[in-house]
């Protein structure tokens, strides 16, 4: 997305009512400082400014109202990373015990989780920023989503880049996610379908993965036996492809009712979806595509982050009003007290460790966190 695009974007967004989720997302993959600060506004005491450098002025949105009562944050560790790198996106090893983070200097940086000390160099681009990240299932591999239109591998015990990178698009790619067995690569890039890329050949495999209206790409991810692609594209749906006939299976999520998604994810199980939206959470069918839960109340601005605990049984999801909850994948009800930081950071993207015990989570400044998950 070119600067130009993306001050339209962000304008427009600025302008209206949140959720700015996708805009959110990418403004902060392209480096531009997203501030909240308090004002006196009648709707909730809160406006969220973006002081963008080089492409417009501070302009306020006003969220709807925080909720009363936000018991103190628990569980958190020294943040990981500089104030100056400010991570975009995060994602565990399957083993859990390394962090990778994209961050907005450009780089991918990884992490050991039990001490928060960052594993050797970070991975510099030549010419290009790291706008995604994600690890093969034997955690030997780090893949990163470049914004020159590339995918590139990475050797996660040197650092070295491990062959040619894969020229997906004219484009910026702007996420990558490895097929379970870690034969396929998913590509979503933007102004271009979602492709499958062989990892050991580097050649594109089957059809391209898109709705043809849909101009602009932000999140892929394999189901976890391998037979389906989640696709979330920039008009706020959720779309299941099969990768046998590399068609759509079933109906959008998200569409009806008008009813955008901001971020979406399979459970562990693989049987269900869970969406971040305007105004609520929500968990889907795999199967049916219907919402199978009941709607899980964002705590004050918009959804931005969700995920599920390894057992499926709890999703854990991150608004932008700077709260974590966790809730009851069975009930809805929230299971445990509403983890919120003070200062309300603005919080874009989350990953669940493999265990279920910790939350690593982006913010608008400042480095990324970790966050215990469980009772206080």
């Amino acid at each position: 997305m070119d600067e130009r695009t993306l001050r339209s974007l962000l304008a427009d967004a600025l302008n209206s009512e949140p959720p700015m989720g996708p805009v959110v997302r990418n403004a902060l993959r392209a480096g531009i400082r997203i501030r909240r600060r308090r004002t006196t506004g009648a709707v909730g005491g809160f406006a969220a400014f973006a002081a963008i450098v080089g492409l417009l002025p501070a302009t306020g949105v006003l969220s709807h109202s925080a909720p009363a009562g936000r018991p103190a944050a628990h569980g958190r560790f020294k943040g990981i990373g500089g104030h100056g790198d400010r991570p975009h996106a995060v994602t565990f090893s399957p083993s859990g015990k390394i962090l990778a983070t994209a961050d907005n200097d450009g780089t991918a940086r990884l992490w050991n989780v039990a001490t928060q000390r960052q594993i050797g160099a970070p991975i510099r681009l030549n010419g290009a920023r790291v706008k995604g990240i994600a690890f093969s299932p034997d955690g030997k591999v780090l893949a990163t989503a470049d914004s020159d239109g590339t995918a590139r591998l990475w050797n996660v015990a040197n650092h070295r880049q491990i062959g040619a990178p894969i020229v997906a698009s004219k484009e910026a790619v702007v996420d990558v996610a490895f097929s379970p067995d870690g034969k396929l690569l998913a590509v979503s890039a933007e102004g271009s379908p979602a492709r499958l890329w062989s990892v050991s050949a580097r050649h594109r495999v089957g059809k391209p993965i898109s709705p043809a209206n849909d101009r602009y790409g932000l999140l892929v991810e394999f189901s976890p036996n391998g037979k389906l692609l989640l696709t979330l594209g920039f008009d706020s749906t959720v779309r299941l492809w099969s990768l046998s006939t590399f068609r759509e299976v079933g109906k959008p999520i998200g569409s009806t009712g008008g009813a955008p998604v901001n971020n979406a994810v399979f459970s562990p199980n693989g049987k269900l979806i869970g969406t971040a939206g305007r105004s609520y959470f929500k968990i889907w069918s795999v199967t049916t595509q219907k919402q199978v839960s009941k709607n899980m109340p964002v705590g004050g601005f918009s959804a931005e982050g969700v995920g599920f605990t390894p057992d499926s049984k709890v999703l854990v999801t991150t608004d932008a009003d700077g709260t974590i909850a966790q809730w009851s994948v069975a009930t809805s009800e929230q299971v445990e007290p509403v983890i919120a930081p003070k200062g309300h950071p603005l919080f874009g993207d989350e990953a669940v460790s493999p265990d279920g015990k910790l939350l690593a989570t982006t913010q608008s400044e400042g480095p990324a966190q970790l966050w215990r998950l469980g009772k206080p």
